[in-house]
């Protein structure tokens, strides 16, 4: 990443080397020295004023008296002409990309023109020929360029940063409001009505009650479909993802009694395969569950030949039902989801005697970059959750990229026809003349090869064959011709060592730089040029590196981020939208269950024990507030809560089931979101506890330990099924899935498994200096 501090450096350099060139002219004028010295003092404050209008960051003054420093800089530019002459003319050339930097563009681009053709005429007042006058003309557009080139796009580039996270926060306040909508409409009038009916039950109880367990029942029915929309929607908002799916096969394979191997080697993934790829794992995990009698299970993601392939393994191919054909069921949705990215789904038995599924998916070099490419128009998985951005062309985030990248192209046509000029300059007959122009031309194509390789090599699988290449054959077209063509043949060595720059390492390319001027050097020495001419070859060649260099680093950085753009929107959309199902299933799904199971009691309780049932109902009903708070909570994302609470409310839930708690979570002050994490885990936890066992006796217990903290919830209620206590099925993320995400997110561990004991237990250790850090 060039910009900000590397571009000012790169920036600096440029213009420092730009001084040495100009003053190169001065300093071998034999002058006094008190002039000199004068001079010198003069180059420093222009140098500065520079750096001020290239990066007002820098400036030690207010940005209103910018345009009185360019004034300043005026009055350095022209009055020194009076003694140094021509030798001081390049100034000129800053005080024109000054006026584009420091004006508003209907006047900077007028002044960049007048101080263009005073740049000019100062050369031709003092030019010796048309041939200086020509190359006069060009640098003082070619510099200038040069200079609000490198200072405007590292300023481009920070808006488009600025773009980006600015669309990343609209895409997730829209997909928010979109949240609340839904929870409206879904949610809203169900948790409303249920509490509604729950108060005109209550009034009913003491006169009324066949009455009033008729509402109960209407309470029960909205409840369970409320409960079952909470399902519905938190999976339909959750993106799946194949590291995640791994992490629940884990917990839930081990909670059954099944010994896992899991290796993912795949890398990041385009998210379309990956979503296949993780469907693919859940259905092939659920018949494993469902129709086989494993005791080892191997799960293997790696790239092999360009393909993303998926391996899931077990042995239990022996002692299982006769697995369903491809054609069958959930497989053959999955089947036929993994043929429209181009893949193949197998499975049989293998040597071993296991049986294995497995999954091929091409992987186009374009899709591994932007995680989109290969998947089908109109599909969910990338249809799902994609921002709107801005219409092409409709703002500055979309001219960036291009504007960026016709500055470096007009900067490097304007050194080619810089070096043309010069090499014209010898007179060359006209044989000799053309040869010269058609190796800089040749030269200034590799060049655009090399700083637009990115372009280019986008769909080539060998893109350092195109780089090494152009490369090799500028450093021939640099250094052969003079075997032919004699001193009429300068070259473009600037380019063979920003070449260098943009395609070697650091250590390899820096070498190269200080070999291309030293080796021009002294073929400049060769040919009988002066001190002065050698110098400014050589400060032009490494500025020349530089600026190219910088430029088309820029260029590229600029697009990417421009291209990105969608990519990160995307991902936070997604990122956001995980955690509203989280909270969607861990909040609500709580409050649904409770209202669920209480309004159950409630109905038995009505006929014989009126009162009883009174205070059970006030009971839901507050829990029924809760849950609509919990809906403004998770749309609004500003989820808190606490676990000691939790644990408050989990001991009065349990004895309202008839179920004996245990509770002791005196672990002192924990971090907030650890805190939060971990009263998520008791409210999941005593969840499933009510909806998927029948225990007696659960027992909740937070303590410290020596690395932070650990929680345990223990319950009675196996029966011999798997994950009696804690929903483990492959579900879309619910159950141990969520939570297994949850606390790894706050660099802690969590495990699920029956104890030999008999009883099940949920345990979750967090370490709190890393979760701090």
């Amino acid at each position: 990443m060039l910009p900000p501090r590397n571009a000012i450096a790169i920036t600096a350099v440029v213009l420092l080397g730009l001084f040495v060139i100009d003053g190169s002219y001065v300093w071998f004028e034999d002058r006094p020295g008190w002039i000199l010295a004068a001079g010198l003092v003069g180059f420093a404050a222009i140098l500065a004023l520079q750096l001020s209008h290239s990066f007002p960051s820098l400036s030690p003054w207010p940005p209103r008296y910018r345009r009185a420093t360019w004034g300043v800089q005026a009055l350095l530019t022209y009055l020194p002409i009076l003694v140094f002459g021509v030798g001081w003319g390049g100034m000129t050339e800053f005080l024109t990309a000054s006026a584009a930097l420091v004006f508003p563009a209907s006047v900077g681009w007028p002044l960049f023109g007048l101080a263009a053709l005073g740049d000019s005429l100062v050369f031709f007042h003092f030019g010796s020929g048309w041939e200086t006058a020509v190359y006069a003309v060009i640098e003082a557009v070619l510099i200038p360029l040069i200079i609000i080139g490198l200072s405007r796009m590292s300023d481009m580039i920070v808006k488009l940063h600025r773009s980006r996270e600015e669309l990343s926060r609209l895409a997730v306040t829209s997909e928010r409001l979109r949240f609340a909508r839904d929870l409206h409409d879904v949610l809203g009038y169900s948790i409303s009505a249920i509490s509604l009916k729950c108060e005109l039950a209550y009034r009913l109880l003491a006169d009324a009650p066949d009455k009033a367990r008729e509402e109960l029942g209407e309470v029960l029915r909205t409840s369970r479909k409320a409960l079952a929309d909470v399902r519905s929607v938190s999976r339909g908002y959750r993106e799946m993802s194949l590291a995640g799916e791994a992490d629940a096969a884990v917990s839930t394979l081990s909670a059954a009694g099944i010994r896992t191997s899991v290796r993912i080697d795949s890398g990041v993934l385009p998210s379309a395969v990956d979503a296949v790829l993780a469907t693919v794992l859940r259905e092939g995990l659920t018949n494993v569950l469902r129709h086989s009698r494993a005791e080892q299970c191997e799960i293997r993601a790696e790239r092999r030949d360009g393909n993303a392939v998926l391996t899931l393994a077990n042995d239990g191919a022996g002692r299982a039902r006769p697995p369903r054909s491809v054609a069958d069921g959930a497989l053959a949705e999955i089947d036929a989801r993994v043929g429209e990215l181009g893949g193949t789904l197998a499975h049989g038995t293998d040597g071993r005697g296991w049986f294995r599924l497995e999954t091929v998916v091409p992987l186009p070099a374009q899709a591994a970059r932007d995680g989109r490419a290969g998947c089908p128009a109109g599909h969910e998985a990338c249809d799902a959750g994609q921002p709107v951005l801005p219409a092409r062309g409709s703002g500055y985030p979309d001219m960036l990229p291009r504007a960026a990248a016709a500055i470096t192209l007009a900067v490097l046509v304007g050194y080619f026809l810089a070096y043309s000029e010069i090499a014209m300059a010898y007179h060359p007959a006209f044989a000799h003349g053309a040869a010269v122009e058609l190796c800089l031309s040749a030269m200034l194509v590799l060049q655009l090869a090399v700083s637009f390789q990115w372009r280019l090599t986008r769909r080539t699988r060998r893109p350092w064959v195109l780089r090494q290449g152009a490369l090799g054959a500028l450093v021939l077209l640099q250094f052969v011709p003079p075997l032919f063509l004699g001193p009429t043949w300068v070259g473009l060595p600037g380019f063979v060592a920003g070449a260098a720059l943009l395609t070697l390492p650091a250590a390899a390319a820096w070498p190269v730089l200080a070999g291309v001027t030293v080796a021009c050097g002294v073929e400049l020495y060769l040919t009988g040029n002066p001190p002065w001419d050698i110098t400014y070859q050589s400060a032009y060649t490494v500025t020349c590196a530089l600026v190219v260099f910088g430029l088309s680093r820029m260029a590229r950085l600029a697009s990417e981020l421009h291209r990105s753009r969608t990519e990160i929107a995307r991902l936070a959309v997604t990122t956001e939208r995980l955690r509203f199902a989280r909270d969607l299933h861990d909040l609500l799904g709580f409050s649904l269950s409770a209202i669920t199971l209480k309004c159950e009691l409630v109905r038995r309780l009505a006929q014989h024990r009126p009162v009883q049932a009174q205070a059970e109902l006030t009971e839901v009903l507050q829990i029924a507030r809760q849950a609509l708070a919990d809906v403004r909570t998770v749309a609004d994302g500003r989820q808190r809560m606490s676990l000691a609470a939790e644990a408050e409310s989990a001991t009065a839930m349990l004895a309202g089931v008839g179920i004996r708690a245990t509770v002791a979570t005196d672990c002192g002050e924990l971090p907030g979101e650890v805190d939060t994490v971990l009263a998520t885990m008791v409210r999941e936890g005593l969840t499933n506890v009510l909806r998927h066992s029948r225990a007696a006796h659960c027992e909740i217990t937070a303590e410290r330990t020596a690395a932070g903290v650990r929680l345990t919830l223990v319950n009675d209620g196996v029966n011999g099924s798997v994950g009696s206590g804690l929903a483990s099925e492959v579900d879309g993320g619910s159950g141990i899935g969520n939570l297994t995400t949850r606390v790894k997110a706050v660099n802690g561990r969590l495990v699920a498994g029956a104890r030999p004991d008999g009883c099940f237990e949920l345990r979750a250790e967090v370490d709190l200096l890393a979760a701090a850090s």
